[in-house]
């Protein structure tokens, strides 16, 4: 369990919150090769599948990495679904929702060595489309942040949904 971070800590924090609050902007305003920017050429972006469990199996309920998962994408794969939406032939995201992306319970869970950061954050993701297609997604994401001139560079991001079926009629947007 975490607690409170100390005040030398807070400036840290500070820049975190900041940072994950432009990337959400970026976001939102569809300013994809910007947002792109902010990943490392070796990235992983990864969302996994959810399922119930009971019993003894309850903490099996997140797929493990190499399973099932919505997203498994490195920093190419990523880089050309933006791509595709670009070219307007994104049939699911023409024309493009709009997304409004709210991160909060913001938490730099550890510094590692070479100042790398690992940071969990939730997220509220309000999606409009077309006329009536209206969603909202939830969960938690953590990142790790490796330093990169004044700021960072996410160098893996876990995406994990609170809802185990994903009634959505597509997965066009990014978390």
């Amino acid at each position: 369990m975490s607690t409170l971070p100390p005040v030398a800590d807070m400036n840290l924090w500070f820049r975190v919150q900041a940072f994950l609050t432009a990337e959400a902007r970026l976001l939102d305003d569809h300013a994809l090769d910007a947002w792109l920017n902010l990943f490392s050429d070796d990235l992983r972006y990864w969302m996994p599948t959810i399922t119930n469990r009971i019993g003894r199996d309850i903490g099996k309920s997140v797929a493990a990495f190499g399973e099932v998962a919505h997203f498994d994408d490195n920093k190419t794969s990523l880089t050309n679904r933006v791509k595709r939406l670009a070219t307007g032939m994104a049939w699911a995201e023409t024309p493009r929702s709009r997304t409004r992306h709210l991160i909060s319970n913001i938490e730099v869970t550890a510094v590692e060595p070479g100042d790398v950061l690992k940071v969990r954050s939730n997220f509220l993701i309000y999606r409009s489309h077309l006329e009536y297609d209206a969603e909202t997604f939830s969960g938690v994401r953590h990142d790790t942040l490796r330093p990169h001139a004044n700021s960072w560079l996410i160098a893996q991001r876990d995406i994990v949904l609170d809802q185990n079926v994903v009634t959505q009629k597509n997965l066009g947007i990014f978390f």
